[in-house]
């Protein structure tokens, strides 16, 4: 499965760019617009030069529990600029939030 297939299979439908899109803004705006990846995550986000911005950040469901998502974003505050995520409420989320 390719990251964009990981990130579609995992966000709900009215949360995600289309694959044209987020590869239009890896292509257009080079070391703005970045992507990391490997078999247990996605990570897409915006390094602005006042904050980073991720965009969606995946971990694979066997990796989860481990500590990577910490890890992504301890490496993200590695820059000192300020890091802005939305996450989902509990009380209306997916079981897998908490």
């Amino acid at each position: 499965m390719d990251w964009f297939e990981k990130l579609n299979e995992y966000f709900p439908v009215e949360e995600m760019k289309s694959r044209q899109h987020i590869e239009l803004l890896l292509k257009d705006k080079v070391g703005i617009y970045n992507k990391l990846e490997n078999e247990k995550y996605v990570l897409t986000y915006v390094d602005h030069p006042n904050f980073i911005f991720v965009d969606y950040l995946f971990v694979s469901s066997s990796a989860r529990g481990e500590g990577l998502g910490g890890e992504i974003l301890e490496h993200l505050k590695g820059n000192g600029k300020p890091i802005l995520l939305e996450v989902e409420s509990l009380e209306q989320a997916e079981v897998d939030t908490e």
